[in-house]
């Protein structure tokens, strides 16, 4: 039995079960993140070459938005296999669609070589990626907070979230050196070494989840013999209300982090003249600090309440947005760092370090993957696929004047995370021991 007294990393099996989804969740957002930084520096020109350059921009930004449109297909499906199967089984096949379709992105012909069928694979594969991340961060949560020390939930439950941050700072790592190649190079051949290394990394995240046990609460369920016929249709009949305050939950954090890490790279680039290694740049710095951070708010967050660091995390995020977009519109490197590492650190470092085990704590074990799964994959659909569109809609990339509709955008969304974070108490262990057939207050 646990005590306060207990290591701070558990047993040898709980750390295994950490480690292996930061490790497996790291390697899948670093496929999904190369994807973003190509859909924004060099796939408008190399898949959507007959397009000008803002149509082509949006057009690459629209095969972004497919994979959030995927997520659902995936969360309906993984919920329901983790919850019926078990966790283990269900990332494995989650990674292996990760790796297998970032490393196909790697092989694809370009629009030179095979005209309009290049978009379509390419959209076809982006699509296999958000089915993969549709079940892969629900599952990833689950792997660690449901092996974790009873005192380090919390901690363990910021596995994935850290895994974001790690991914960020490796894919910005590699796509800054393969930027540096001659343009010509680039855009025949280099832009293809990031995503080649899916299918050597895939292996690499196998090789650890294999060795992680199946978490101790699914066990539990599946002995009691309260495994569930149709998990996420009692997800959807009897919690709606926590399905939408799971999404609300991560609307500022997600509309945040995507306005920094795609659009506000393609103003960079498009208003101020920044060349792609000045940007990459830019994102790694305030990338690497984030990580930091998200690691010191991670510690904290089983020493203070989960619930007042996302609030102060979310209020700090809306008092700030206009301040960050106006030194990004100043042009000045070193401002727009600063502007990027703030927000990453005070806005997005503090909520988003903790919403994955909040959001984890509104579902009992039986359907708890797949209540996480459908409360991610809806907000990736609500949140994150629109976020570089809408803004590139909104914002016309001949100047930065026009600026002012992203951060009331970004209030609005905070606005709704607040609001989640308010109005949905946590389960109570009774909840817990009914399962499905508690209502939702």
């Amino acid at each position: 039995m646990n005590t306060p007294q207990a290591p701070a990393f558990g047993t040898g099996q709980q750390k295994r079960a950490y480690v292996a989804s930061l490790v497996g969740t790291t390697i899948e957002w670093f496929d999904f993140f190369i994807y973003a930084t190509s859909a924004t520096l060099v796939f408008s020109s190399i898949f959507f070459p007959q397009l000008d350059s803002r149509v082509g921009l949006l057009a690459s930004f629209g095969t972004f938005g497919v994979a959030f449109l995927a997520r659902p297909v995936g969360g309906f499906v993984f919920g329901h296999l983790g919850d019926r199967i078990g966790r283990r089984a269900t990332l494995i096949a989650t990674l292996s669609i990760m790796g297998g379709s970032t490393g196909l992105i790697g092989l694809l012909p370009t629009w030179e070589q095979i005209g309009v069928w290049a978009p379509i694979l390419l959209t076809i594969l982006r699509f296999l990626q958000g089915v993969a991340i549709g079940g892969e961060w629900g599952g990833a949560v689950l792997m660690s907070v449901e092996h974790a020390p009873k005192n380090r939930i919390r901690f363990y439950g910021s596995a994935p979230q850290v895994a974001s941050p790690l991914a960020l700072v490796l894919s910005t790592t590699v796509m800054y050196f393969v930027a540096r190649l001659p343009n010509e190079d680039l855009m025949s051949w280099g832009w293809r070494i990031p995503f080649l290394t899916g299918f050597v990394l895939v292996v690499v995240g196998m090789m650890i989840r294999l060795g992680v046990e199946e978490t101790t609460d699914f066990s539990e369920v599946k002995k009691a013999g309260a495994v569930q016929r149709n998990p996420i249709g009692n997800v959807l009949r009897t919690m709606p209300g926590r399905v939408l305050a799971g999404i609300g939950l991560q609307a500022a954090v997600i509309v945040l982090f995507y306005l920094i890490t795609t659009y506000m790279l393609t103003l960079a680039t498009n208003v101020h003249g920044f060349t792609r290694g000045d940007t990459l740049i830019i994102l790694l710095i305030a990338g690497t600090i984030d990580l930091f951070a998200m690691l010191a708010f991670a510690v904290l967050s089983d020493r203070f309440p989960a619930r007042r660091m996302f609030l102060i995390g979310s209020v700090f995020t809306a008092v700030f947005a206009f301040p960050m977009f106006l030194l990004f519109d100043s042009g000045n490197m070193l401002l727009m760092t600063i502007a990027f590492t703030v927000a990453l650190v005070v806005g997005h470092a503090p909520t988003y370090a903790v919403v994955s085990s909040l959001t984890s704590d509104l579902f009992p074990a039986s359907i708890r993957y797949s209540g996480v799964a459908l409360c991610s994959a809806f907000a990736g659909v609500a949140w994150a696929g629109p976020t570089p569109i809408v803004a590139t809609a909104l914002v016309p990339p001949d100047g930065s004047a026009h600026w002012w509709p992203l951060p009331v955008l970004l209030i609005a969304t905070v606005v709704i995370s607040i609001t989640s974070a308010l109005v949905v108490r946590p389960k109570a262990p009774a909840e817990e021991e009914q399962g499905v057939e508690v209502a939702v207050s």
